[in-house]
């Protein structure tokens, strides 16, 4: 009765065990995920912080370079940054709502950005007013250097306090993951230890009696069955190292069958070696009958088995110890760890295969760009030449602007089509200025006027809304009320209507409403109307071309410039409503009568063109409009023409573009350089940041994307043809003139 007590005990105990490692496990996730999360979180808060102040930095340089030079287009990295900026700003007030910046860093933070973010605004409309020598006093006075060392001093001490706390975050994720696999680890060697003790206790009480023996049979046999239950490989020996019991599943991986295994040296039966040099591993058996103590868990090793065949394992070893502390034998658990190794490399495959998609599909974007770029760049150069002549009549110069503005719209189209993640993820760069709503309404219902007047589709405006200003990017918003319209028009039968409202039913609020009578949405449909590649019901496709990106690209910019966009529809055959709204500005003041400028005219001496361009439309308008402005143009189609020319007589500027069908442009300069010492300027479809960086490394001074106003060609050629060294860009993404 004794015994039988003695035994519950030891299984109770066992179970006691197993429930006490399912809840250190769990508990022990949780607290992981939670210091994971702590992990992220201030992660997070440092790139946020260094972010700030790296577009601080944006608006200093584009502010200096607007100061010493009056080119707008210096303001570019200014302007990109404020938005932003402000973002960044908002965001770390959350960082303060959720405990991970103090708020007086935050208060102290705000502060200085506006007053540095003050002091370059009054220097740039001191320089805008024509006040030059002002803006450059403001500009060497020291308030602003202080005000930045105060910035960078205040970041720095704040990524220092994230640091910190990211650091102590991580230590004690690793300590609690230590914790849990030693936890884990010993709670399981405990319950195998007290099952093996039993095991043990068994075998003495059969060489008692033989009633004892008949009942340590029985008891034998039961842990014998709760052993090889056990999923993992388990070995038990003796104080000496002799095999004593072999589970199946240790039989399986080891080859040995209990009966041959037993009374063998265990070493004869678990043979490992170290998976990175197939020497033979550290022997647990040995730890643990040497120093006592658990030896493990381990993995990057191979157990060979008795056919030679290698596995990998992980494993671990524990004493087995009598009442009176002696050591008894050595329990020894192990696993199969073939599928987490396959696991393992599936997961690397995979990641590299995906890693070259991604690559694969980068040089596709980019030569497709180049491709869908390069035939706009004649058209757009020879419109901009155009608008400049003084002997245009009045009604061509008109339809002039309007072709430009469509080529320009058509390159925009470009980029965001081919760059639709970064669309979907906010990242679309936004230029905002004063936009009166109304008048790119109507300008886009002109643009569509003949596809309108085709299908003999009625368009009514009513546009009635008193505030119809906005701040938003003229280009983007076109785009918007372009793919809502295109839409409205597509899903219109012939003879069809449109209705384009304007309101103000919520002051400071502009409403755009689009009503249609066209073949309306199911509730299904409008569910997924601002998904991308999604064009209603699965047969719209084919009857309706397009490839269903138009709301999703309109949605996307609506987002990113503070608006909302919504669809609604009373069902099938019933018409859409999409309204679109964004926060109203005051209308600008009116400003004085435009006059015709006469066009620029060439500046300092002619200059010794060197344009290395392959499209011939291309190359033949580009000769022409430069020789128009009195340089002398000299054209190659290759890298060897153009290596040949450069060797034979000198030049003043090198305009090339990059993909060229012997090389590239890159290829070009590499060779040139450094024997030739003038500008190079890349003229290109390929406009990817991986582009821009390449050609800069490669030695070209300026990079411009594909198709390029002429009149910004014309000053970035002249800009670059002064005798002061070429000014290089501070950072690769935004070069000059670009």
């Amino acid at each position: 009765m004794q015994k039988l007590t003695s035994l519950k005990f030891m299984f109770a105990t066992t179970a006691v065990a197993a429930l006490a490692s399912i809840l250190l496990a769990y508990l022990s996730a949780q607290l992981i995920l939670a210091l994971n999360a702590t992990i992220e979180s201030r992660t997070d808060a440092i790139s946020l912080l260094d972010d700030t102040l790296s577009m601080l930095k944006d608006c200093e340089t584009g502010q200096r370079g607007y100061l010493l030079t009056g080119d707008p287009d210096y303001l570019q990295p200014y302007n990109d940054a404020r938005a932003p900026l402000g973002d960044d700003l908002n965001k770390v007030d959350d960082l303060v709502n959720r405990g991970l910046i103090a708020q007086t860093d935050a208060t102290r933070l705000h502060s200085l950005a506006r007053e540095r973010l003050d002091s370059l605004q009054r220097s740039i409309d001191m320089r805008t007013a024509g006040d030059v020598n002002g803006a450059v006093d403001l500009l060497n006075s020291n308030q602003g250097k202080q005000i930045m060392d105060q910035l960078r001093s205040l970041v720095a001490d704040m990524v220092q306090g994230e640091r910190s706390s990211l650091r102590a975050a991580r230590q004690r994720s690793d300590q609690v993951t230590r914790w849990r696999s030693w936890t884990y680890a010993g709670l399981c060697m405990g319950v195998l230890a007290i099952l093996a003790s039993a095991f043990g206790r068994i075998r003495r009480e059969m060489s008692a009696s033989d009633a004892a023996a008949r009942e340590t049979q029985r008891q034998r046999d039961l842990l014998a069955v709760t052993l090889a239950s056990i999923g993992d490989a388990v070995i038990v020996t003796d104080g000496a190292g002799r095999i004593t019991f072999l589970n199946g599943v240790a039989e399986k991986l080891t080859g040995w069958t209990m009966a041959e295994a037993a009374g063998q040296p265990h070493a004869a039966v678990f043979r490992i070696l170290s998976e990175d040099t197939q020497t033979p591993a550290p022997d647990p058996v040995d730890g643990v009958l040497r120093d006592g103590v658990v030896v493990g868990p381990a993995n990057h090793t191979l157990l060979v088995g008795r056919n030679g065949a290698q596995t990998p394992i992980d494993h671990i070893g524990a004493p087995i110890r009598e009442t009176d502390g002696a050591i008894r034998g050595v329990i020894l658990v192990f696993r199969d760890f073939s599928e987490h190794k396959q696991a393992e490399t599936k997961l690397k495959a995979a990641y590299e295969s995906l890693e070259s998609a991604g690559k694969a599909k980068d040089r596709f974007i980019a030569t497709l760009s180049h491709e869908l770029r390069t035939p706009l760049t004649p058209v757009l150069a020879t419109l901009a030449n155009w608008e400049s002549d003084p002997n245009l009549p009045d009604n061509l110069r008109g339809q002039a602007q309007m072709l430009r503005r469509n080529v320009e719209l058509e390159a925009r189209l470009i980029d965001d089509l081919l760059d639709l993640t970064r669309i979907a993820k906010g990242k679309v760069p936004i230029q905002l200025e004063t936009i009166d709503v109304h008048q790119t309404l109507e300008g886009v219902v002109t643009m569509n006027g003949s596809e309108i007047n085709t299908r003999r589709i009625r368009v009514s405006m009513l546009l009635g809304a008193a505030d119809h200003h906005v701040m938003a990017d003229v280009a983007r918003l076109q785009q918007i009320f372009w793919n809502v319209l295109k839409n409205a028009v597509k899903f219109t039968p012939e003879g069809g209507r449109i209705t384009i409202t304007t309101a103000n039913d919520v002051p400071g609020q502009l409403r755009i409403q689009f009503d249609d009578n066209g073949i309306g949405m199911s509730p299904e449909t409008l569910q997924r109307i601002f998904r991308p590649f999604e064009q209603g019901t699965l047969d719209m496709p084919r009857r309706y071309a397009g490839l269903g990106l138009g709301m999703a690209i309109a949605k996307a910019l609506t987002d990113a410039q503070s608006g909302t966009i919504t669809a609604a529809s009373n069902g099938l055959g019933r018409g859409s409503t999409f309204v679109i709204t964004f926060p109203t500005i005051a209308a600008p003041a009116p400003r004085a009568p435009h006059t015709q400028s006469s066009p620029p005219t060439p500046a300092g001496r002619p200059l010794r063109i060197l344009l290395v361009e392959d499209h011939a439309d291309t190359a033949s308008v580009l000769r022409r409009l430069l020789a128009g402005q009195g340089h002398i143009v000299a054209t190659a189609a290759s890298v060897a023409q153009a290596l040949a020319l450069i060797r034979a007589e000198p030049f003043d500027i090198l305009l090339s573009d990059i993909g060229l069908p012997d090389g590239t442009g890159i290829d070009l300069i590499r060779q040139a350089r450094p024997a030739f010492t003038a500008p190079a300027i890349a003229l290109t479809g390929f406009g990817m940041e991986d582009d821009v960086a390449r050609c800069y490394d490669a030695g070209f001074n300026v990079h411009l994307t594909k198709p390029v106003n002429f009149q910004k060609l014309v000053s970035v050629i002249r800009e670059q043809a002064q005798p002061h060294d070429p000014i290089r860009p501070a950072a690769r993404g935004v070069p000059p003139g670009q």
